[in-house]
């Protein structure tokens, strides 16, 4: 995590940074390794907390892709045509969220 920003010209342009930082993943999927390298602004300033808000950011990614994947099929939807597959894919987020937001006696 870089925390001097002393170099950078626009840091007045971003309110309340304070560091940068990345992440580096390693993804295992049919026997082929993916290696990631992701690039972060924050606000943060302790490495630890950054981390692990780099952690519960990929954990909840992986939580909204798997109920958009297994609840509402979209790895199966054939949209295809102009916009469709995008505009499918924001209304599946709106719905999701209605639902989690239901209380079901």
């Amino acid at each position: 995590m870089l925390k001097d920003l002393s170099w950078l010209e626009q840091k007045d342009e971003w309110e309340g940074l304070n560091g940068l930082g990345f992440a580096k993943s390693t993804i295992t999927e049919n026997g082929e390794i993916h290696k990631f390298t992701r690039y972060f602004i924050t606000s943060l300033t302790n490495p630890d907390e950054f981390a692990d808000s780099v952690r519960k950011h990929r954990s909840i990614e992986n939580q909204i892709h798997w109920c958009l994947a297994v609840i509402f099929r979209e790895d199966a939807s054939r949209a295809r045509k102009d916009n469709s597959s995008f505009n499918l894919n924001i209304i599946r987020k709106c719905a999701l969220k209605l639902v989690l937001q239901a209380q079901y006696k």
